[in-house]
């Protein structure tokens, strides 16, 4: 299903190993042949796709109209992604469309997500847990100060470079914050990360979606647990809140508060609350 190693994207990106796959893509490793250094480089390869030599290819029945609309909003989302200067967000560099399908190029972040290091390591200690999710707030904030909402904010979209610096990546259910719209990925909801109104078709994304998400990541950093998804939180299911300090249990509750006005209302009061100092 990936491109073999040796193949040569661009005239320029030569593929060495995948480094991971999604819902929507591939990620390989590939050498930057002008630069001369790695680089993570991503492909959109939807579910439906067959791969014949290099290129994508399709049931007759396929809808390709709707596959090119979809490449052009896998290019957006590089597009998006370029436009944070933040060391916490990983670092866009180009994109481009190839073999009948889209790709784009990031810096390559040697170390693992936030959900495979806590799964080897256990539940982080509340200081470790905090400074964590701290700086994760901080590249929220930036993604919101640009008139974004990162739309998909989990463990597994934060990759931890020498396990200590966040570096926020996967932008593919980023919005204009502030305006309706309809996802055109339709199916950019996590399950256990993606605030209750993620789940309604047609949405006003805000701030207060990616508050619920980084409350959902602080649940997991000090429990190594999912939450309980947003829906099952609807129809009456009890979150059981993990065994932490009490107040740093009331900053999760109320980030992962089910109505939108209860939560903090941007990442900066989520980052004042963290650092007040009666978590130890």
């Amino acid at each position: 299903m990936g491109l073999p190693p040796g193949t040569v994207l661009k005239g320029r990106y030569t593929v060495e190993r995948p480094l991971g796959s999604g819902g929507f893509g591939i990620t390989y490793l590939c050498m930057d042949n002008s630069a001369g250094s790695y680089v993570a480089v991503k492909e959109y390869f939807p579910k439906h796709a067959v791969r014949e030599d290099l290129a994508l290819t399709f049931p007759a029945q396929h809808d390709m109209q709707d596959h090119y609309a979809r490449v052009e909003s896998f290019i957006d989302e590089s597009i998006i992604a370029s436009r944070f200067g933040d060391v916490r967000i990983v670092r866009q560099t180009d994109s481009f469309k190839e073999n009948n399908t889209a790709y784009y190029v990031m810096e390559y972040v040697e170390g693992p997500t936030l959900a495979q290091y806590v799964r080897k390591a256990g539940p982080l200690k509340s200081p470790d847990a905090i400074n964590i999710a701290e700086e994760i707030a901080l590249g929220i904030r930036s993604v919101h100060n640009a008139g974004f909402v990162h739309g998909d904010l989990k463990p597994t979209n934060v990759l931890l470079k020498n396990e200590r610096a966040v570096k926020i990546t996967d932008f593919g259910g980023a919005a204009v914050r502030d305006s309706f719209f309809v996802p055109l990925h339709s199916g950019v909801v996590s399950l256990h990360y993606s605030a209750p109104e993620r789940f309604v078709s047609c949405i006003m994304p805000t701030a207060q979606s990616d508050i619920y998400s980084l409350g959902g990541v602080l649940f997991f950093l000090v429990s190594g647990l999912d939450p309980v998804p947003a829906p099952d939180r609807m129809k009456g299911v009890a979150m059981a809140y993990p065994s932490t300090s009490y107040k740093l249990r009331k900053v999760v509750r109320r980030a992962m508060a089910m109505a939108m006005s209860n939560r903090y209302q941007d990442a900066l009061q989520f980052i004042r609350a963290l650092r007040r100092r009666w978590f130890f």
